[in-house]
């Protein structure tokens, strides 16, 4: 090969580089939880392949992460235009949907994955989230049902599992129990019975108790945001998963379910 053409193939190949380094700079920033610089390298990588799914598809993940649905949702929206065969343009705009609590939106995202391919199941058990927050907890089930039936990663099926109620989250190691106390001295002899008295009027009938409260109920907030951060760890976002399911118990003011949701934050910030 001439001087020359090697010089031409240098420049090429750095050409190429060049072109694709913003969208590679996205990812990585959107890895590591730096999501006002990956939707920078988005913008960026969009400017150079207007045509891209892949850049609008990944800059609508980031708009999530920042809050901006609105914005995530017309950058799905190009991708479905883009890219009308990939399931998980619609998988991620129905995320979207459930973020902005437009269930029916969702579901309708989820069918539409779930035509592309029958077999992604964290399209279904998305769907079956939808259907639950939407109050159609038959529908729920029967979709959660078949997408751990169909799941193959052990570690996703296990919090699909827990998800939809099937076991509870592990519960933290019990503490040791204590010692017992020490043998206590044998009781004194008994006085002599004095002698029988009269006999007093009956006592009078104690008022009936109080009833208790009802418990807590769930406070919607903090279900959505659970729900919110299983999706996330089933799509792969650890961080943005934590987080929700942070905010979920500071807001649960149920102590049984806050202990659920504790017992699931020590799940994934072991892994």
């Amino acid at each position: 090969m001439s001087r020359t053409a090697a010089l031409v193939l240098a420049v090429m190949v750095l050409a190429g580089c060049g072109a694709r380094r913003p969208f590679d700079q996205g990812v990585a920033y959107l890895r590591q939880g730096q999501y006002a610089q990956a939707r920078a390298a988005f913008d960026e990588a969009i400017r150079e392949a207007p045509g891209s799914a892949e850049a609008y598809t990944n800059r609508g993940i980031t708009r999530v992460r920042l809050g901006d649905l609105d914005g995530a949702l017309e950058d799905y929206t190009r991708a479905v235009e883009l890219a009308p065969k990939d399931p998980d343009v619609p998988y991620n705009r129905g995320i979207a949907w459930i973020a902005r609590r437009a269930y029916p939106q969702a579901v309708v995202d989820f069918t539409q994955a779930l035509a592309l391919d029958p077999r992604h199941t964290r399209a279904r058990f998305a769907r079956g989230t939808a259907h639950s927050l939407a109050g159609d907890l038959e529908a729920a089930r029967r979709d959660w049902a078949q997408a751990i039936d169909e799941e193959r990663d052990p570690r996703r099926k296990e919090l699909m599992r827990i998800r939809a109620g099937l076991e509870p989250a592990p519960a933290p190691a019990p503490p040791p129990a204590p010692a017992p106390p020490p043998a206590a001295p044998p009781a004194p002899a008994p006085p002599p019975a004095p002698p029988p008295l009269a006999v007093p009027p009956p006592a009078p009938v104690p008022p009936p108790p109080v009833a208790a409260p009802p418990p807590a109920a769930t406070s919607p907030a903090s279900q959505e945001l659970a729900s919110r951060g299983l999706s996330k760890e089933l799509a792969g976002d650890r961080a943005g998963a934590l987080a929700d399911l942070r905010a979920a118990l500071a807001a649960e003011t149920d102590p049984d379910r806050r202990r659920g949701i504790e017992n699931l934050l020590r799940l994934l910030e072991a892994r």
